[in-house]
């Protein structure tokens, strides 16, 4: 099983936990950063770290956690769990960062992929969209939509975040691997002003598929 260095789990809180009851400590605001687990297994999945848990689902927007404040430079664990496979995750991250963890199968065990972002585009009257290539096998995912079909995100290798601002608009999009289509287009409906997207390219048990959350860390 693969243990990835990656940033402070101090998301791992269960859902019944109460908002105003911090698990971990977070520290001063210029400290502080952010991580979620992104269920890309093909079952549920459930986050443990002593008696917190998470539970992910196998569909669309539930198999995202929201994105949960953590102290930057703490290495905190947590247990990932599919089925009857289990991982280690272990999390260390820089200020500022939003990370995402993912968890996909590998054969009969669990495998991790890490995809870090330090954004700087907040701009409170337009929408901020990003594409998160969690695909390994696409070398390159891009982001087309709108109703000239227009290019919104370009190059995106495997691993990584790329993220830009755009007119809070009603928006439907398509994510292409290496200029094909991959997935079904993804309907955003009525973008928000100030509000952060996430548009997430994976590999499934049914091929490569496409969704999108809104990056809420609340």
């Amino acid at each position: 099983m693969k243990k990835l260095i990656v940033t402070g789990l101090a998301f791992l809180c269960s859902f019944a936990a109460q908002a105003d009851n911090p698990l971990y400590e977070t520290g001063p605001s210029q400290d502080s950063s952010f991580v979620r687990f992104l269920n890309a297994s093909d079952n549920k999945a459930s986050v443990v770290n002593g008696a917190a848990k998470i539970a992910l689902g196998a569909q669309n927007e539930t198999r995202v956690s929201r994105f949960y404040p953590v102290k930057a430079g703490n290495k905190l664990t947590a247990s990932v769990h599919v089925g009857s496979a289990s991982t280690t995750v272990e999390v260390v991250a820089k200020p500022g960062e939003f990370i995402t963890i993912a968890i996909m199968n590998k054969g009969k065990s669990l495998d991790s992929m890490l995809l870090r972002e330090s954004p700087t585009d907040f701009n409170a009257m337009r929408s901020s969209v990003a594409l998160l290539n969690a695909d390994a096998s696409c070398e390159s995912a891009s982001l087309t939509g709108g109703s000239k079909n227009a290019s919104i995100l370009e190059a995106v290798k495997p691993t990584t975040v790329q993220r830009r601002l755009v007119n809070p608009v009603k928006l439907t999009v398509q994510t292409n691997c290496s200029g094909t289509a991959a997935g079904k287009p993804v309907d955003m409906s009525q973008l928000q002003a100030g509000e952060r997207y996430s548009v997430i390219l994976m590999n499934g048990k049914g091929g490569r598929q496409a969704f999108f959350v809104r990056d809420s860390t609340s």
